[in-house]
């Protein structure tokens, strides 16, 4: 399973799944260094470890998302 992570806080994770959509939190401890909001996290073996390609994914779709809302909005009526 892929996990979304919402936000850190208190040194816990409030963390999204991807599949179900269920929220859940995980111990800050049990994440890998420097994770951070928005990063895509996916359980092996007992231990959560970064997944950089859809990270990668996720974030380009959102700036492509952004990019298209700010061309409607500055393009003429």
């Amino acid at each position: 399973m892929h996990y979304i992570v919402d936000r850190i806080e208190s040194g816990i994770a409030i963390c999204n799944c991807m599949s179900t959509g269920e929220t859940m939190e995980i111990k800050a401890s049990e994440l890998p260094p420097k994770t951070k909001e928005g990063d895509i996290l996916a359980k092996d073996g007992g231990k959560y470890v970064y997944d950089e390609e859809l990270s990668q994914k996720r974030l380009a779709r959102l700036r492509e998302r952004v990019d298209r809302l700010f061309e409607r909005q500055s393009s003429p009526s």
